[in-house]
């Protein structure tokens, strides 16, 4: 099997979530300049609209992976750094949503007296999403607000890949064509037990 190479999508919703506050913000600066004619409430919206998006588009700016699979390792390459997974270590690959990724983390980080990262557990989060370029709501600034928004989303369905392996060392995925990584794990697997049968 020859390395296939899989680049990590680049989506932006805690922006379009924001896009939708921001109009709410905009609305509630106007009924208050029309209710006290004073102005300071429409400045006062737009400066935390403003603020609001560039926090926002800060978190989906999420530096860019790159998946290989091979037969004998999944490689996960990002900003320098370059991990490997034995695909003999690989137990399965599925295709996850948002909210079922977050709450598997912090199950695993909370259950975690024989986890693999040890530390502190927001180090232990984030190692789970190291190589994921979506952000799946892991901290909010919204108080959740914007995690339910966004969760809601017709295209957050279904858009990460959740890999498990048997050292425990799981990783959360976020592959361009996530099916089709999915496949060539899958297939990539099979090949490898078919070898050592």
């Amino acid at each position: 099997m020859r390395a296939k190479r899989f680049r990590t999508k680049r989506l932006w919703y805690n922006s379009i979530a924001w896009l939708y506050g921001s109009a709410v913000l905009l609305v509630l600066g106007v009924i208050g300049l029309f209710s006290t004619g004073d102005l300071r409430y429409v400045h006062i919206s737009i400066l935390v609209a403003l603020v609001g998006m560039g926090v926002a588009w800060s978190r989906d700016r999420q530096r860019e992976s790159i998946y290989l699979v091979d037969r004998s390792a999944l490689i996960l390459r990002r900003s320098g750094r370059l991990k490997r997974i034995a695909i003999s270590d690989i137990i399965d690959a599925s295709l996850v949503e948002r909210s079922a990724a977050r709450n598997y983390i912090v199950e695993q980080v909370s259950n975690g007296s024989d986890d693999p990262y040890q530390g502190d557990p927001k180090e232990r989060m984030a190692e789970f999403v190291r190589y994921c370029s979506v952000d799946i709501g892991l901290s909010s600034y919204t108080f959740g607000l914007g995690r339910r928004v966004i969760d809601r989303l017709p295209k957050a369905k279904n858009d990460l890949v959740l890999v498990r392996t048997r050292s425990g060392q799981d990783r959360l995925l976020s592959p361009l064509y996530n099916q089709d990584f999915v496949e060539s794990l899958s297939r990539a697997m099979r090949q490898h037990t078919a070898a050592t049968d």
